[in-house]
């Protein structure tokens, strides 16, 4: 027996394919967002925010100044000054009361003032490899939600193209039921599952408007817009051949190695700190009329009194930080080995089991639902065969739909370790190629 279905149920079937077809349409013609313009509107707006240059602009700063002589002092002065007698507080009437004017230089040695300059180079270049890995972590979230935003839509319209399957079988189970073909319960059954797909596509909808607005925490207004085919989801090129110099451009690797490299110009600092610099003053001073001025030269150097507590203490101390800082970026440096071995050869299985849904399991779905179908027309079948049938296809789908969304975060986590150039960002790493 073939499954007919009322002039009812035949005008919802075109309805259902007119939608499907408008929409297809309006998504055609609508400007869709694509990965690289969100990863482009993303890069842009963080210029001013997570990946400014002020902070290497200030420590570039920072070293040229470290790298002069202190200011002058100029210091003015009245000296023996008589306190009583016929002469008190006469500034020129006693032969010992001077009136004085003098400059003071400490001449800073060059070794000294080297290694604070080359201390805040080392600053600057940290606060560089810090706001590339921040570009590269902004670019990474701003794929990531994207891929969330574009998977959020797929499962509503995967959702909404069974709903309307359903609502047909209702409208044939139905008409069955009119014509005596069958019972209230299928009539009760199809409805039960329209109501539960109902509530399944309204908890992906909302879904769906989360993404949205975490996509738009990177793009603004953007993320209205819908987005655009994804990209292929292949492991990066420069994964197969993972050496020690691949290792050492990534942006968290660099960073750390900075933040090292820092911690040993500052050990070169305390050093260098160790020797005291001399200070020269000059001085003229102005006596009364009566008597000759006089011309002064002074010479001041600290005396190191107890460098065993002081100052090879504090070296220590900033040796043991660049120590420190030096295995902090080693363990760093292996952890991020180990984690891109494992995500690259989880991607590559999960690449594997995409191409058997592929190939196997959803034609197989497809199959079932078909042969559930034929036997409901033939009438050696019932339609709660064929509902049954078609919402494994639907799990299945959601499955299938949920490893490929899991494998493109996967594929965002690796193929944005390092940034990509963009015009309003650029960066002297180069970009991974998806």
């Amino acid at each position: 027996m073939l499954l007919r279905f009322p002039p009812r149920g035949g005008r919802l079937l075109a309805l259902a394919v007119l939608l499907l077809l408008s929409s297809h349409l309006a998504y055609s013609q609508t400007d869709a967002l694509s990965l690289q313009e969100a990863i482009g509107l993303a890069s842009s707006r963080s210029a001013d925010a997570e990946t400014s240059r002020a902070g290497v602009q200030s420590a570039l700063d920072m070293a040229v100044a470290a790298a002069q002589l202190p200011d002058p002092v100029l210091k003015f002065g009245v000296n023996n000054v008589p306190a009583d007698g016929s002469d008190r507080f006469s500034i020129g009437t006693d032969f010992m009361t001077m009136r004085s004017v003098s400059v003071m230089q400490e001449l800073t040695r060059t070794e000294k003032r080297r290694a604070r300059a080359e201390r805040f180079n080392a600053e600057a270049s940290a606060a560089e490899t810090q706001r590339v890995a921040a570009l590269a972590a902004v670019q990474r979230s701003t794929a990531q939600a994207w891929l969330d935003r574009w998977y959020a839509a797929r499962t509503v319209q995967l959702l909404a193209e069974q709903t309307a399957s359903v609502a047909l079988q209702v409208e044939a189970a139905e008409a069955a039921y009119r014509g005596n073909r069958g019972s209230r319960a299928d009539i009760v059954a199809a409805r039960l599952e329209r109501q539960q797909l109902q509530d399944r596509t309204d908890e992906a909808r909302a879904t769906e408007a989360s993404a949205k607005a975490m996509l738009r925490r990177w793009v603004g207004d953007a993320s209205s817009r819908p987005p655009a085919a994804p990209p292929r989801f292949d492991v990066p090129q420069w994964l197969d051949a993972l050496d020690d110099a691949a290792i050492d451009t990534l942006p968290d690797v660099a960073a750390a190695s900075a933040q090292a490299a820092m911690a040993d110009a500052e050990g070169r600092v305390s050093r260098a700190a160790k020797t005291p610099d001399v200070t020269v003053e000059l001085m003229y001073s102005q006596r009364g009329p009566a008597y000759a001025n006089m011309v002064s030269l002074n010479v001041s150097l600290p005396i190191p009194w107890d460098q065993k507590n002081r100052q090879d203490r504090e070296v220590s101390a900033k040796l043991a930080q660049a120590n420190a800082a030096r295995a902090q970026a080693e363990v760093l440096r292996r952890n991020m080995v180990g984690q891109i071995l494992g995500k690259r050869e989880t991607l590559r299985l999960n690449q594997r089991r995409l191409d058997r849904y592929q190939t196997t399991t959803v034609p197989l779905a497809r199959a079932q639902t078909e042969a559930a179908l034929t036997s409901y027309r033939t009438g050696s079948g019932s339609l709660a065969a064929v509902a049954e049938a078609s919402r494994k296809a639907l799990d299945l789908a959601l499955e299938r739909l949920k490893l490929e969304a899991s494998t493109a975060q996967l594929w965002a986590e690796l193929a944005f370790l390092k940034p990509l150039p963009t015009a309003n960002q650029p960066t002297s790493n180069v970009g991974v190629q998806p």
